[in-house]
């Protein structure tokens, strides 16, 4: 549910989509699975997948939507290969930035060296320079760009 919200889901709309999923699927906990994805303002379920056949649903609304459309929006999301979902990569799978709840408490961090990307936000918004940072944190400058990036959109 963080995860959503993080990405721009309202609070509203989240409780209304886990009151519809979890009555469908009868559990406490129906976002811990692959059918779920966000665009930001919206949380669109995955209903069947046959062939190349997909079909999805804004899940609040009971509204169809067009897969082709919403399909650039999961590139963020990782999953298991039973479904579950694992981490979040709120610039993609090819930057730095990563919420993984098996790390640091899911707390946003640069993925190769585990640091948090506020620590190394602040850290250079505090006046030193990235290669300072770089070298008290053992980290690389694109990870420091890439979690400046991730705290300036949080902040937006």
């Amino acid at each position: 549910m963080e995860a959503f919200l993080k990405a721009g889901v309202s609070w509203r709309l989240l409780r209304l989509a886990h009151t519809v999923a979890r009555d469908r699927y009868k559990t406490e906990h129906p976002f811990c699975a692959r059918r779920f994805a966000t665009d930001g303002k919206h949380i669109i379920e995955f209903l069947a997948v046959e062939g190349l056949l997909v079909e999805c649903e804004e899940i609040a609304k009971s509204q169809k939507v067009f897969p082709e459309v919403v399909r650039p929006f999961f590139k963020e999301l990782e999953f298991s290969a039973d479904d579950r979902l694992l981490r979040w990569w709120p610039l993609g799978m090819k930057r730095s930035v990563v919420l993984d709840p098996n790390r640091q408490f899911g707390q946003p961090i640069v993925t190769q060296f585990g640091v948090a990307t506020e620590v190394l936000y602040l850290a250079v918004k505090s006046g030193d320079s990235e290669e300072a940072v770089a070298e008290w944190f053992e980290v690389d400058r694109r990870a420091i760009r890439d979690a400046i990036e991730f705290e300036e959109r949080l902040a937006a």
